[in-house]
């Protein structure tokens, strides 16, 4: 397994779908329509974290 610096979390998503399909790796699902990051996909490029109007996909260390 990869050791990784950090991750990325969701913390307050308003559910407006900016980040719909913006991960080139799928690694962004929703849940009740709250976005979720799946970690195992996710390979920290930041598009989602870019993008997300509300700072709710936030990088963590």
């Amino acid at each position: 397994m990869e050791e990784r610096d950090g991750f990325i979390v969701s913390i307050g998503c308003r559910k407006c779908g900016k980040c719909e399909n913006i991960c080139p790796n799928g690694a962004l699902y929703r849940i009740n329509g709250f976005v979720n990051v799946d970690h195992g996909k996710c390979d920290l490029c930041m598009k989602c974290v870019n993008i997300c109007p509300n700072k709710a996909l936030v990088y963590m260390e």
